[in-house]
């Protein structure tokens, strides 16, 4: 939710802290955090909710299909994309 406050009040932040030792993670995180409040529902492709889901919604989605929480935030993404595709290949086969 930090990443939401930054997103919104870019405006006030930018010139008054800096980012010259922000981690690439943490930069990542910021744009995700600015395209979700810029995202336009009927533009959307497959696959793009889960690249704009927080890390706790990502999480929640992997522990709900029994699948490991641990990992990177893309790590988590790529987790979920494959379930995803197998549950649908799996829907398909029967």
């Amino acid at each position: 939710k930090i990443m939401d406050f930054v997103a919104e009040n870019g405006g006030k932040i930018l010139g008054n802290v800096s980012f010259s030792s922000v981690p690439s993670e943490l930069m990542s995180d910021l744009l995700t955090a600015v395209t979700r409040g810029q995202k336009s529902s009927s533009t959307s492709e497959p696959g793009d909710d889960l690249k704009l889901m927080r890390v706790s919604e990502l999480r929640k989605q992997l522990h709900d299909k029994g699948l490991c929480i641990d990992g990177s935030r893309d790590a988590m993404i790529a987790l979920l994309g494959e379930n995803s595709a197998s549950d649908e290949t799996g829907a398909l086969e029967t």
